[in-house]
């Protein structure tokens, strides 16, 4: 249900759940005790609707707060496998998500006021779970089938769980719970947009590989050539590129340059592309320091190495380091 007020405030106490009661009480009287109050059996059925429709309106008033307030503290679940993930030529998919404005920002500014912190912490008794399954681990590894229920039951996410930990995929639940009522949608951008510079910024375990990936799987789907480098050297990254490649039919194209990997690694010579030959001591000699008394020495290793790359090139001989 949409914002129709400019003022709003979603984390107060649902008073609409007092004259819910009250007009499900008047409702019960009218209709139970109409001789008593004098009136007629139609009277009586007309007063009790009215009442109870007051009731049911106050009601779904206060079970909108309610949502909201519990939804700060539910972080929603969304997962899709490699081919359901969507991808065209005009378009790129981003995931699920609405349009931020005002609104939602001022939602999160009230949820940074001191008195209402409490809204977005867990509850005690999901600290008193959590608790509890760090002393049932050392009993289900002793082989207790009783903890190993129990624990399972608390780590569960079904929604009779009150205590359900929140999926492990990091981020802030309460970023999804100010967009409840805009609901989340597929969200596209314009694949033209592409030829531009995207930076994305967050800390650890917000899904920054993750959002990655999803980018890499329709690139590679659409058969554009993709370059990724990967400092860290996600596992978990280059297995997903592994597998959209050989679902794509493109493992032919598939290559992995990893100089601690040699076993997978493709092989590359960084030195046997030139433009002039001299390049081939130059780019030897660089790796070599060159200040004080050692540039003496990076001056003979390059007039050597210029000479035996002359010479192997005239005889028609491929260079790579170990030759020269």
């Amino acid at each position: 249900m949409a914002i129709r007020h400019p003022i709003e405030n979603l984390l107060r106490y649902p008073a609409e759940e007092i004259s819910a009661l009250t007009f499900a009480a008047g409702a019960s009287v009218v209709l139970l005790g109409g001789d008593t109050l004098y009136l007629t059996p139609g009277t009586s059925l007309v007063g009790a609707g009215i009442l109870a429709g007051l009731s049911a309106l106050r009601f779904r008033q206060s079970h909108r707060l309610r949502t909201y307030q519990r939804s700060l503290r539910v972080l929603p679940k969304f997962s899709m496998s490699g081919d359901q993930v969507p991808y065209s030529r005009d378009a790129v998919y981003l995931g699920r998500g609405f349009r931020w404005d005002k609104r939602h920002t001022m939602r999160v500014l009230q949820l940074q006021e001191p008195e209402h912190v409490h809204l977005v912490r867990p509850t005690r008794l999901m600290d008193w779970a959590q608790q509890l399954d760090q002393k049932l681990e050392r009993r289900v590894e002793a082989g207790d089938a009783r903890a190993q229920l129990m624990r399972s039951w608390l780590r569960s996410n079904s929604r009779w769980n009150p205590a359900r930990p929140m999926p492990k995929v990091g981020g802030s639940p309460e970023l999804h719970a100010v967009g409840l009522w805009e609901g989340e949608r597929d969200v596209f951008m314009d694949a033209g947009e592409r030829v531009g510079h995207m930076v994305v910024l967050g800390t650890t375990r917000v899904g920054k590989t993750r959002l990655a990936e999803l980018l890499i799987t329709q690139d590679i789907a659409r058969g554009d050539v993709v370059i990724v480098f990967d400092p860290k050297g996600d596992a978990d990254l280059m297995k997903r590129m592994y597998i959209e490649a050989r679902r794509a039919g493109r493992l032919d194209e598939f290559y992995v340059f990893h100089l601690g990997r040699p076993d997978i690694s493709a092989r590359y010579n960084p030195i046997d592309s030139f433009d002039r030959i001299t390049e081939v001591a130059t780019r030897i000699a660089n790796q070599l320091p060159g200040e004080g008394q050692s540039a003496a020495f990076k001056d003979f290793v390059w007039r050597f190495v210029n000479v035996m790359s002359r010479t192997m090139q005239s005889l028609g001989d491929r260079m790579t380091y170990l030759e020269v």
